[in-house]
């Protein structure tokens, strides 16, 4: 039985008289009536609104009653695509073929349409509301539109109601692979001037009207074509839309086709086919092909960017039936598929996680904001304060020298963000001066919130606490940075520890998105919801974690670098190790990433987890011993997707002092690789994940999800990490149970 309730998107059709084209048939798509905050999107019913409404505009054309069709939306939405909550319910793959076959008839039948067909983009257009657009022989954009894109293979499937076989005669072979390929990966999407640049938009314009204006101009201009230049219809593309809606006798008018079409495939043996195999051929950044690129997903459970690369690399000779059926039939495979489920699941938290409209219920008011310290960290975090919160923010540090660096590293970000177009001149100059430096700790006296970004040792932290308490306020939040070590101890001795949080920033701050949000045992109501509070205006995700060693993300990435680290001070080949968890499809292998953290944090961070949790995380002497060396796990290398492991791992391991009797306490001696590593990694993270749970670490598995996707790169195919720990059988074999019933079992 069905659990799914579609909001169906109503299609409202007037008629305009235009004095350079004549009768138009407007179709205006718009959320249900009452429910106009929520998008316009495409399910069962909405799609049979849509095509029905086209191809009565059709049906309407080749009678002769109107000379053009135009299409819109309604607010900041033409239409944002398929509606993903679907995709939950049981009957989702019968609907998605259907709702195919539906799209696809009407782009075949638009094709032979005697009137040109115009979509208006006021605003978003993803994914099938773009391949609605796509049928369309103009297109015009609003100069503010923001969302243009097909992101369907970061949601593991791919644009099959027409956009694999089309976008390609509309923007190029070059930009139709990235856009298909590439940007959804990067979560890249065109904004109205972007896609006016590549040619996706025609022209841009304010509203229908102008719309309408540049369109009666361009289909002016193929009045005088030659015949032979218009668009040549196939007789597999004839016969397939007269079997479509239409008149009775499945005649077209008496017109023919609009001619100012081109052809939608590229022929065999031609220029644009060898630009399309060149465009597959091209590189993915400096070590590898879009081919090699597509092959290392697939192997990593992603197949949704390679079987779209195959669909491109088909299409030169075919007629556009073939292509569309090939698209229908690769859609359907990857509907069905475990990626699909994952990514699904992980775009719907990736929704519900995102930073709110509304502010968070019980906030303190702030007016302005202090950090203790000005080095790297310290003033990253500084310019993102400013930004988000738009108050005065004082650094402070001892030294002179480095707090004038680090205010001036701060402001440097500023000014990037407005390089980039996300702040004007002006108001880069207001928060730039709102930013300042100093050496005196009364500076501080009167801030609403205090963060302290300062070496990562307890003492320090504890010490830096007390002086700021002697200044502030008795209700001004005291906030830590730290990644691992204690938010309770470091508020022992503290007249009010209930004004205490953990906000855990990670590095560089204004990439990643994810803020730690960690409140102890004694915080209150108010200091929890004001921390809330100040990452939603930073447009961060918060997940909340009671505070424990390592908090969420640290303690998962350090009980897989303790696993693996453990195999190499046992005496497991250094390249071997690092190759083992390729499978994960996380960004980097794990020596890349310890190079990242930096090996002397690393050792840290190690040592303190293995102090506060036990033999379950290793505490390694060869890291250690690296950390003194100063040495690198990897090579640079620009030929290769994985840096090269250095010789100087084998024999610094190898001559670490302790390191048998380390692991033969931690781990029984062994020195497994390969798939024994993988799994015995899986299965300590399930293990680790579980214990989380139990003792409150965090509430629901979907807070670890959210972190490791946001905070570590953990795949989006995957579906996060519990479903992928449900999928490969760890979570049943550590913990004798499912994080999510039998929703992801038998996948992986």
């Amino acid at each position: 039985m069905s659990s799914y309730t579609e909001h169906v998107t109503r299609v409202l059709a007037e008629d305009r008289e235009h004095p350079g084209l004549g009768t138009v048939a407007v179709l205006t798509f718009a959320p249900p009536e009452g429910e106009e905050r929520r998008p316009a999107t495409l399910g069962p019913r909405s799609i049979d609104a849509v095509t029905g409404a086209i191809g009565a505009a059709l049906d309407r054309a080749e009678a002769g009653e109107i000379q053009a069709i135009a299409m819109t939306g309604t607010g900041r939405v033409f239409l944002a695509g398929a509606d993903l909550s679907m995709f939950a319910d049981p009957t989702a793959v019968a609907n998605v073929e259907r709702m195919t076959r539906a799209a696809h008839d009407l782009q075949v039948r638009v094709r032979t349409s005697a009137v040109p067909v115009l979509a208006h983009l006021n605003g978003v257009a993803l994914g099938g509301g773009l391949e609605v657009a796509l049928m369309a022989d103009v297109r015009t954009a609003a100069p503010a539109v923001r969302g243009l894109g097909l992101p369907e293979t970061s949601l593991g499937i791919l644009p099959g109601w027409g956009g694999t076989t089309l976008l390609q005669s509309v923007v190029g072979a070059e930009i139709a692979v990235r856009m298909i390929l590439e940007d959804p990966a990067r979560d890249r999407q065109l904004n109205a001037e972007q896609a006016l640049e590549v040619g996706l938009v025609d022209e841009l314009a304010e509203d229908l009207d102008e719309a309408l204006d540049e369109f009666a101009a361009l289909v002016a201009a193929h009045v005088d074509l030659d015949p032979a230049d218009a668009d040549v219809v196939d007789p597999a593309l004839a016969e397939s839309a007269s079997a479509g809606p239409g008149p009775a006798d499945g005649t077209a008018s008496a017109g023919g086709a609009w001619g100012g079409r081109t052809p939608p495939l590229p022929a065999a043996d031609t220029p644009e086919a060898e630009a399309l195999l060149d465009a597959l051929d091209a590189a993915h950044g400096t070590a590898e092909t879009r081919r090699t690129w597509a092959a290392r997903l697939e192997a990593q459970g992603a197949p949704a960017v390679g079987r779209a690369l195959e669909l491109l690399q088909q299409l030169p000779g075919s007629t556009l039936p073939e292509a569309l059926a090939r698209e229908a039939a690769a859609l359907a495979e990857l509907v069905r598929s475990d990626g699909a489920a994952a990514s699904m699941y992980t775009a719907e938290l990736l929704r519900r996680g995102k930073p709110g409209r509304a502010p968070v219920e019980g906030a303190r008011e702030i007016r302005r904001v202090g950090v203790a310290g000005a080095g790297l960290m310290a003033s990253q975090i500084a310019a993102q304060l400013a930004l988000g919160l738009q108050v005065p923010v004082v650094m402070r540090d001892l030294d002179t020298e480095i707090a004038a660096k680090g205010l001036a590293a701060a402001r440097e970000v500023i000014a990037q963000t407005a390089a980039r177009g996300v702040l004007d001149e002006a108001a880069a100059t207001r928060i730039s001066e709102n930013l300042s430096a100093t050496t005196d700790l009364q500076e501080l006296a009167g801030c609403d919130l205090v963060l302290e970004a300062v070496p990562e040792v307890l003492t320090i932290k504890q010490s830096v606490f007390a002086e700021l308490e002697s200044v502030l306020t008795e209700d001004a939040l005291l906030v830590t940075n730290t990644s691992s070590l204690s938010v309770t101890t470091m508020a022992e001795g503290l007249a009010h520890p209930e004004r205490v949080l953990g906000l855990h920033f990670f590095n560089p701050v204004a990439k990643m998105p994810l803020v730690e949000v960690i409140h102890t045992g004694a915080t209150d109501d108010a200091t929890l919801a004001t921390g809330l509070e100040v990452v939603r205006r930073l447009r961060k995700f918060a997940v909340r974690s009671a505070d424990a060693p390592g908090f969420i993300v640290n303690r998962l990435l350090f009980r897989v670098l303790g696993a693996v680290l453990a195999s190499v001070d046992a005496g497991a080949d250094p390249a071997e190790v690092d190759a083992s968890l390729d499978a994960l499809g996380m960004p980097m292998r794990p020596f890349e990433l310890l190079d990242l953290v930096g090996l002397a944090v690393a050792d840290h961070v190690g040592t303190v987890l293995a102090e506060e949790l036990g033999d379950r995380f290793h505490a390694s002497p060869g890291l250690h011993s690296m950390a003194e060396r100063k040495a690198h796990f990897t090579e640079r290398s620009k030929t290769a997707v994985h840096p090269p492991v250095s010789p100087t791992v084998a024999e610094v391991f190898a001559a670490a002092p302790d390191s048998a009797a380390a692991v033969s306490s931690a781990a029984g001696a062994e020195a497994p690789v390969g798939e024994a590593l993988l799994e015995k990694v899986q299965d300590g993270l399930a293990e680790e994940i579980s214990l989380m749970l139990h003792s409150g670490v965090v509430e629901r598995p979907e807070q670890v999800d959210l972190a490791l996707i946001l905070g570590a790169g953990f795949p989006r195919h995957r579906g996060g990490i519990t479903p992928y720990l449900d999928a490969s059988g760890a979570s049943q074999r550590a913990t004798g149970r499912t994080f999510h019933g039998e929703l992801f079992t038998g996948r992986g």
